[in-house]
């Protein structure tokens, strides 16, 4: 939890004060954006935060006033003028080719399928894929394809930042699209189980994996790139058929894919 002092009513506000000023709106904007298109409370931002309830609420407002923040039904969402200011933000890639070399060594190395893929939105949008040498493939997704956060292991790695009530309602909200998309919609209640242990695993190791979870038949481990920002926005996954990776194969190949995730760093902002 982030701790901030606070400055009295009626105090001017110099350098330090503006600072602090910043860092509280740019504590709350994050806080919110952690609970994604499903939205935070006042009650969710406070405790994210460490702020008191006056402070957050006021700032809250002053955001909403400026189109930073939007609020329905007394949630509150990013709002549409930050969307617009992305815009004009530089791509966090800064060598793309960089990131397809490095997915490619590990495919080839293992010989199996590796995914890159990015947060876009409220959801996972998919950079590229690399084959190795084994014949028969595991293809969870296509390159260019959007997923909602928790449908593949990729997300699953990064709602490892989430609440753990917005992970369960992330998985709730997927059902529809896991279906359309032909993923396994039976048995929520264990899914959800498995998706919290790969989170703690996640946020314990680095790096998760799990068995028929996305897709029945497929096996996959993934791991969050490190950034420089608080949150990793970028994920690496193994894919492949149950029979490829046994257990113990799955712990040989944890250190390549850390490495892989590391690698990664040097080429995004």
């Amino acid at each position: 939890m982030v701790e901030f002092e606070e400055s009295g009513p009626g105090e001017p506000l110099g350098d330090a004060s503006r600072t602090s000023v910043l860092n509280r709106s740019a504590a709350i904007l994050e806080a919110v954006a952690l609970h994604g298109s499903w939205g935070a409370r006042l009650i969710d931002v406070t405790q994210a935060t460490g702020l008191t309830r006056p402070t957050v609420h006021r700032i809250l407002q002053e955001l909403i006033e400026i189109g930073y923040i939007e609020q329905r039904a007394k949630k509150y969402r990013l709002g549409p003028a930050l969307y617009a200011l992305g815009l004009s933000a530089p791509s966090p890639i800064g060598d793309y080719g960089g990131i397809e070399r490095c997915a490619q060594r590990l495919a080839d190395s293992t010989g199996d399928t590796v995914y890159v893929a990015i947060r876009q939105l409220g959801g996972l949008h998919y950079l590229l894929r690399a084959e190795g040498s084994y014949p028969i493939r595991a293809r969870v997704v296509d390159v260019g394809e959007t997923v909602p956060l928790g449908v593949t292991y990729a997300g699953i790695a990064l709602l490892a930042w989430h609440a753990p009530e917005d992970v369960e309602a992330q998985l709730r909200a997927n059902e529809p699209r896991r279906k359309r998309l032909g993923f396994d919609v039976s048995n929520f209640a264990a899914r959800l189980s498995s998706v919290r242990r790969q989170i703690i695993d996640v946020r314990q190791h680095g790096w998760c994996f799990d068995t028929d979870t996305v897709l029945s038949g497929v096996t996959g481990m993934a791991a969050p790139v490190p950034s420089r920002t608080r949150r990793p926005y970028m994920a690496i996954t193994i894919s492949a058929i149950n029979d490829r990776l046994p257990p113990e194969r799955i712990r040989a190949l944890r250190e390549p894919l850390l490495g892989a995730a590391r690698e990664i760093t040097n080429y995004i902002a």
